[in-house]
């Protein structure tokens, strides 16, 4: 019931400042829902691009938080 309801990640570690915990999916600090399987996802896109797609990890992760400003 607890991790169910909104709770602060912080006082586990200072990475996790702002990241929360509702309603079963992880709040980033930007305030996108993550749910295991985009999670999962995300990691998966991450192992099979390997270092080549860093660079354009990078840049969508930009444009989405200049997006994610208009």
């Amino acid at each position: 019931m607890k991790m169910y309801a909104f709770r602060e990640l912080s006082p586990l570690d200072d990475d996790w400042k702002g990241w929360k915990i509702s309603k079963g999916k992880l709040i980033t600090p930007d305030g996108w829902p993550l749910t295991p399987n985009r999670i999962i996802m995300g990691n998966a896109l991450i192992e099979i691009g390997a270092a080549d797609e860093l660079r354009f990890q990078r840049e969508v992760l930009r444009t989405a938080r200049v997006l994610k400003k208009l």
